[in-house]
């Protein structure tokens, strides 16, 4: 038999546990979509800290042209296959990639090119990394096993 005193102790570390164990398997779970968000980058030399939601829109659909300082804004842009274009188009510029197109399409017939295409996301990371105000966009997974991570800085973060 346990002694009366000491039931309060283990009845508190039974429900601590019960309590502390979906929050560490709710950390885990945060952990691995980190590595799925989107993270915005932008060339080093950028002397922006951070852009919002709102911002970041203007500039990739290149109603936002400079930087402030006047330094010309380089957006870059995956293929219109990419699953990563895809979400980040509908998440952060709530259109889809067929609308995008459309927008493209006309913005190009009446005068103004579309921001270039690159391949893939470790491309966007190089081209940003040695662009003079480039502006892209990764997954932070992809982001924390470049090379060139340390030329770019991750101005906005997107949960996809």
């Amino acid at each position: 038999m346990v002694p009366l005193p000491v039931l309060p102790v283990l009845a508190a570390a039974a429900l601590a546990a019960a309590l502390l164990a979906p929050a560490a398997l709710r950390g885990q779970e945060a952990a691995r979509a980190r590595e799925d968000d989107i993270a915005v980058i932008v060339n080093a030399g950028v002397a922006v800290a951070a852009v919002d939601d709102n911002e970041a829109r203007r500039i990739f659909l290149l109603r936002q042209r400079f930087w402030p300082g006047g330094r010309r804004i380089a957006p870059v842009n995956l293929p219109a296959s990419s699953p990563l274009r895809r979400d980040f188009s509908v998440k952060l510029l709530g259109r889809t990639v067929k609308e995008l197109s459309d927008y493209w399409n006309d913005l190009y017939f009446h005068g103004t090119e579309p921001p270039p295409v690159l391949d893939s996301e470790k491309a966007v990371i190089l081209y940003v990394s040695r662009t003079d105000g480039a502006i892209g966009y990764v997954r932070a997974g992809t982001l924390k096993a470049a090379a060139d991570r340390d030329s770019v800085k991750v101005v906005l973060t997107v949960v996809p």
